[in-house]
């Protein structure tokens, strides 16, 4: 089933003439951040012009309830920046909402693609060493080596990481991490063979590709910035059961090679 995207972009006009043509699109999923998200369009913004990328940055607001979009609309129209593009659409979940921004860059044909999180988590700082390394594979992630996010999200991702290993036999480290750098061209085949019921669908994504090759790169992951994290207790075991079935139903319907990553697969620095 397609998205409900609901009617009106923060700004319908993608880059104006007097810009470059993106080279990448920075995809930002975002729920409920009125209190950070402009803070991380900031920094952002100031670490891809360092690096002197063309970028255009595409929001996702997965149903917002608080004044996120509000404040999204009010900063890009202050600031006149063209370069944001907001997309608002019925609640889906994070992976999908991550899924949405690739398809809508790949419709905008921009080749790269950075997806990261709207809470301030992920930082600019080693965004230089992903985009260093991103013609040595398709998929270049961050491995959050060091963690300030609480024990139980780092439970949570040892378990996650545990459980993919044994059932899906992945050399990835970490993935679900939101800091990911993708060449678009592999993207397309690959969004098509994710079903709209898969809630983490960056992992089946990370899954689809990995026989391609991929590279690791160890990244620092801050707090949370701002706001509430999504993720429950009372939830997670509903949600590693939806995993299961979700996965089970992947492996039925596409030949996954991830089961055993190909010689190409590569790993970042230790």
């Amino acid at each position: 089933m397609e998205p409900n995207i609901l009617p009106e972009p923060v700004r319908p006009s993608v880059m104006t003439s007097g810009h470059s043509t993106p080279e990448l699109a920075l995809v930002i999923p975002v729920y409920n951040e009125e209190e950070c998200i402009i803070r991380v369009l900031e920094e952002w913004t100031r670490a891809i012009r360092r690096e002197k990328i063309p970028t255009l940055f595409i929001i996702v607001d997965d149903g917002s309830t608080d004044r996120t979009l509000e404040r999204i609309k009010s900063y890009t129209d202050q600031k006149r920046r063209d370069d944001i593009l907001a997309i608002h659409q019925v609640n889906q979940g994070h992976g999908q909402s991550c899924l949405d921004g690739y398809r809508k860059a790949l419709e905008l044909k921009i080749p790269r693609i950075f997806q990261i999180d709207s809470d301030g988590q992920c930082d600019p700082a080693f965004f230089p060493l992903i985009w260093a390394a991103r013609d040595q594979a398709c998929a270049i992630y961050g491995k959050r080596r060091q963690r300030d996010d609480g024990p139980s999200r780092i439970f949570i991702s040892w378990v996650l990481r545990q459980f993919l290993r044994v059932a899906m036999h992945t050399r990835l480290s970490d993935s679900n991490v939101p800091f990911r750098l993708y060449q678009s061209k592999y993207l397309e085949e690959a969004l098509t063979k994710i079903p709209r019921t898969f809630h983490l669908a960056n992992i089946a994504l990370a899954l689809l590709l990995e026989p391609m090759g991929f590279v690791e790169i160890p990244i620092y992951f801050r707090e949370r910035q701002g706001g509430r994290s999504s993720v429950r207790w009372m939830g997670f075991a509903q949600r590693a059961l939806q995993l299961h079935q979700n996965l089970n139903e992947l492996r039925s319907s596409v030949p996954l090679r991830a089961h055993r990553p190909s010689s190409k697969s590569t790993r970042g620095a230790a």
